[in-house]
C-alpha cells in the first residue's frame, strides 16, 4: 500500500510539472512581441504600450478571431508588416502578454 501511494504521489508531482511548464507565460510573450517590433522595425513595445489599447475582453475577440498581429500592425501603423507568428504557442504567449497587461488587466509593463 505504501508503494501505490509513493508512487501516486510521484506521478501526480510529474504531471503537475510538465502541465505548468505547458501553458502560456505573458513574460515569455514579451520577449517574443518585443524581438518582433525591433526586426519589423519602427516601434518599441514600452513606448506605445501596445497591450493597453485594448481590454482583456477586446483581445480575446481579436485572438480568436485570428486578427491578433493585423490589430498590431494597426496600433503601430509606422513600422514595417509584422510577421505573422507560425507557432501557435508564441501566439498564446504573446496573446497572454497582451490580456495580462490589458486596459484592464491591472499590470503595467515594466519600461
Amino acid at each position: 500500500m505504501k508503494k501505490y501511494t509513493r508512487l501516486l504521489s510521484v506521478a501526480i508531482f510529474g504531471i503537475t510539472l510538465v502541465s505548468s511548464t505547458a501553458y502560456a507565460d505573458p513574460i515569455k510573450g514579451e520577449r517574443i512581441l518585443s524581438n518582433m517590433l525591433r526586426k519589423a522595425g519602427g516601434c518599441k513595445l514600452q513606448e506605445f504600450r501596445i497591450a493597453m489599447v485594448h481590454s482583456k475582453k477586446e483581445w480575446e475577440d481579436i485572438y480568436k478571431s485570428g486578427k491578433m498581429e493585423a490589430e498590431i500592425n494597426k496600433i503601430c501603423p509606422s513600422m514595417k508588416q509584422l510577421p505573422i507568428i507560425e507557432n501557435q504557442q508564441y501566439k498564446k504567449d504573446v496573446f497572454d502578454y497582451l490580456e495580462y497587461y490589458s486596459r484592464d488587466g491591472g499590470s503595467l509593463p515594466k519600461c
